[in-house]
């Protein structure tokens, strides 16, 4: 069973994501049969320092806007988040480059539930990543990736490339939420919102849209999270002690990024 401070921080991250994807909204440019964008496909990436609560990156998908394939939204919050680990905790002299991002950049030693929670880093994706994005997170050692839409095409990906990428103490999963949907509380309000959102999403994929591409057509849901996580303020969080210092600092930083959007 999930522990309330990762639901609250998943919660809080997911809420993220979507008012990203809210307040950078990139309505489909149909060309004929072919669906593009300004930017790239409305999926939007964060990676949190888990163990102090920090956003290291909060970044999206930009193959159309960069006329690149490979910037997906985890490449490009991945490359952004290199650069906040190597100021806030660099390399000692001694330390070789790879025991440096094997230790210390996304990951750390340990392969118990409080391990992925409090050691490392954690990739929040709004997709389950695509295989390309599978084993760029391998490479890079995250040690937690947490997406909110499942993805059949490439779900199994992650875990079966780990036979060429020995060594990872990590783990990919859907963000956690709260079972509870008869409450006020914010865990419970935000759960019921990106279950609804859920629900949505598969249905778009059944009737045939592409997974990539469902949120083009929930502007309405993207913004009552935005809504939500405007009105949410760190009185409202139910963890405590270190766990609601992490979890405030996760939600005013991702406050303060989409402000800057």
């Amino acid at each position: 069973m999930s522990s309330l401070f990762q639901i609250e921080r998943d919660c809080i991250a997911t809420l993220g994501l979507l008012t990203s994807n809210y307040i950078r909204f990139d309505p489909e440019v149909r060309k004929g049969a072919v669906v593009t964008h300004v930017r790239g496909y409305n999926v939007h990436t964060l990676v949190v320092d888990n163990i102090d609560g920090e956003v290291l990156s909060l970044e999206q998908n930009r193959i159309h806007q960069d006329e690149n394939p490979l910037q997906h939204g985890e490449q490009v919050a991945i490359r952004s988040a290199i650069e906040r680990v190597k100021a806030k905790r660099p390399r000692q002299v001694g330390v070789a480059v790879e025991a440096y991002y094997k230790s210390s950049m996304f990951m750390a030693a340990g392969s118990t539930p409080e391990d992925f929670l409090n050691s490392g880093c954690t990739l929040y994706n709004t997709f389950d990543p695509c295989g390309m994005c599978a084993v760029t997170l391998l490479a890079c050692y995250m040690k937690r990736i947490a997406y909110v839409f499942a993805d059949k095409k490439h779900s199994a990906v992650y875990d079966a490339m780990r036979e060429y990428f020995k060594g990872r103490e990590s783990i990919k999963e859907p963000v956690a939420l709260s079972e509870k949907s008869d409450e006020a509380s914010f865990v419970a309000r935000a759960s019921k919102l990106i279950r609804d959102l859920q629900v949505r999403v598969t249905a778009l994929e059944e009737a045939g849209t592409p997974l990539v591409q469902t949120l083009d057509a929930c502007y309405e849901p993207l913004k009552a999270a935005a809504q939500l996580l405007i009105g949410t303020s760190v009185d409202d969080l139910a963890s405590a002690g270190v766990d609601r210092d992490r979890n405030a600092k996760t939600l005013l930083d991702i406050k303060r990024r989409c402000n800057s959007l």
